[in-house]
C-alpha cells in the first residue's frame, strides 16, 4: 500500500517509511516520541505531525 498521499498511516507503514524495526516504532509511540492516535482500535500514526517534528528537528541540527 502506497502511503503517499495519506495523513494516516499504519504502524506498519510508519516503520517501513521511517526505516525502523516495528518493535522500534510501537516504543516510540508508546513514549510519545511519535505522533499518534488510536482510531477505531488501531494505532495510526499522523504523517504530517512526523514530517513537521522530523523538520523541526533537523533544522535544530542545521542551526548547530
Amino acid at each position: 500500500m502506497n502511503p503517499e498521499g495519506r495523513r494516516w498511516l499504519s504502524v506498519r507503514e510508519g516503520a517501513a517509511y521511517l526505516g525502523l524495526n516495528l518493535k522500534t516504532v510501537y516504543a516510540l509511540i508508546q513514549r510519545r516520541e511519535i505522533p499518534a492516535a488510536k482510531i477505531g482500535g488501531s494505532v495510526r500514526i499522523d504523517k504530517k505531525a512526523l514530517e513537521a517534528q522530523l523538520e523541526a528537528q533537523l533544522n535544530k541540527v542545521r542551526a548547530r
